[in-house]
């Protein structure tokens, strides 16, 4: 269950172009899931816009705009289970995100208008996200996406937490360490 947030100086979005990057986020979060776009899907992909005052919004020490390029100021925080998404995928989602605010705000063709848009990606620990009461994994995160076990999108995060474990169990952390695999991927 990706979710984003955006943080943009209040009065810079219009509500169509807050509905044309949600819709845009939402594909980017439905591409890093793998999974199908489904109603059940689209329930797990999250898109919030938080509004910042502009006088408390600097860049370069000044909050006139001065260092602010073309497409504005906007920072988007995409946060993903810890596992997900090998640096290809981030570099993907990193270049989705980017196009998606140069096209709703109009600059895709002005130079460095990209500089104006900031992502960071937060992971979270395994065993860190819970809905309906109950603690979500990755794996069931995918499962809940639609995607089979044994699909390639699931090599990496299987190969991650298979070296996680094995760093884990080298050095004798309990089996029920936060950050661990919530599944063993052998049993998936």
């Amino acid at each position: 269950m990706p979710m984003v947030t955006v943080q943009y100086p209040k009065g810079a979005l219009t509500p169509d172009q807050k509905a044309r990057l949600a819709e845009d986020m939402t594909h980017v979060l439905l591409v890093i899931e793998g999974g199908q776009d489904t109603p059940a899907t689209r329930s797990n992909a999250w898109v919030r816009f938080q509004a910042i005052d502009p006088e408390d919004w600097y860049v370069g020490g000044a909050n006139d705009g001065a260092y602010v390029s073309a497409a504005g100021k906007f920072l988007v925080e995409l946060n993903v289970p810890e596992g997900s998404m090998d640096q290809l995928r981030k570099s993907e989602a990193h270049k989705a995100i980017t196009a998606a605010f140069l096209k709703v705000t109009g600059t895709t063709t002005v130079e460095g208008a990209a500089r104006s848009v900031w992502i960071q990606i937060f992971e979270w620990p395994e065993g860190l996200l819970a809905t309906s009461g109950r603690t979500s994994s990755l794996l069931g995160i995918a499962k809940l996406a639609g995607i089979p076990s044994d699909h390639p999108l699931l090599s990496f995060p299987r190969a991650y937490f298979a070296a996680k474990d094995r760093l884990y169990d080298a050095h004798g952390f309990p089996e029920h360490t936060a950050g661990r695999s919530l599944v063993r991927v052998e049993s998936v």
